[in-house]
């Protein structure tokens, strides 16, 4: 967003393990507030994120619009204090990776309060939690240079799985165990994975299966374009898939490929892609499937790029912004 000029003036604010010395940052509108007292031991190294929000606050003038990027302990107190003393302060939230609490002893659950008092908001998705009634939902944001990747002219029978691949993300297990009774299936996997042994098992005894680790990005690029298929096997009963999107499916859509998952969005019903089941037996019946559709059944989900490109670009993040901010 920063790219497609949305904003008169943006604050960077840290995580809060960032500590020492770092060179002031402040030109062209951007400006990294980082306070000293994260150099510090004990009690100032902790309240240097209070610090840093009260500057912000002292920054902020009657009657601005302020877009603050998720809510948590970087930026609440911000929240609080403009909500409290400069009520005229229009706030609104980009909500990203929000996950349900399971108890107010959770940072998440007072969090999801401020959440809803805000004026305006920015989903990724659709969630019965967020009761902001100014809200649109957005899944991703595209640079303008975006939607020329190669395109699918011959799709084949190779198939994707990347990125943090723990089970409530990728469901990693499951899909090994299905693609081993896919002999004419490739499964080509990359990223960081909480049990890369099993993996391994799987690619030493299965050839269809292909373990590559963590890679560069040239190297991830390589393996996407030579995949036709670009799997999103997330749990639906997990709760930290409840309220977010995969940015895997916005990325692997912009390079053209064909998109498969286990949950269905709303939020791309503009968009063509494969709903299947997270069960083993039924997800291994729909990829057989899929991978016998001849070519031109294929390649009615495949090169959406440019689409994806112009229904998310920032033109559209800026206007439905500039929608919230008039509550039009």
């Amino acid at each position: 967003m920063l790219s497609g000029s949305g904003f008169d003036k943006c604050y960077s604010l840290l995580p809060v393990n960032v500590k020492g010395e770092l060179p002031a940052i402040n030109e062209d509108g951007y400006e990294v507030v980082y306070s000293k007292w994260r150099g510090r031991s004990g009690l100032l190294a902790k309240l240097a994120i209070f610090k840093e929000q009260i500057y912000i606050f002292k920054q902020v003038h009657s009657g601005d619009s302020i877009w603050l990027y998720n809510l948590n302990i970087i930026n609440a107190l911000l929240f609080v204090l403009l909500k409290l003393f400069k009520p005229s302060v229009k706030l609104n939230v980009i909500v990203l990776d929000f996950t349900p609490a399971n108890s107010w002893r959770e940072q998440n659950y007072w969090y999801l309060k401020l959440l809803n008092k805000a004026d305006g908001t920015i989903c990724l998705a659709y969630s019965d939690l967020f009761k902001c009634k100014n809200t649109a939902v957005l899944p991703g944001v595209v640079p303008a240079a975006a939607g020329q990747e190669p395109l699918i002219t011959t799709p084949n029978n190779r198939f994707l799985l990347s990125g943090v691949l723990r089970e409530e993300i990728a469901q990693t297990s499951m899909v090994l165990e299905a693609f081993s009774k896919l002999p004419r299936c490739e499964l080509h996997i990359t990223g960081k994975a909480d049990n890369d042994n099993l993996i391994k098992e799987y690619a030493e005894k299965y050839e269809n299966i292909k373990w590559y680790g963590m890679v560069s990005y040239d190297e991830y690029l390589r393996l996407l374009h030579c995949c036709t298929f670009v799997l999103s096997t997330r749990d639906p009963k997990s709760p930290e898939n409840w309220c977010n999107f995969p940015s895997k499916i916005i990325e692997s859509l912009l390079h053209n490929r064909i998109i498969i998952s286990t949950i269905r969005y709303k939020q791309l019903d503009d968009i063509d892609y494969f709903k299947v089941p997270s069960k083993t037996d039924c997800f291994i019946s729909y990829i057989s499937n899929i991978s016998s559709l001849d070519n031109n059944s294929l390649c009615k989900y495949a090169n959406q790029g440019k689409k994806v490109a112009e229904i998310f670009s920032t033109k559209v993040w800026n206007e439905k912004m500039n929608e919230i901010e008039h509550d039009k």
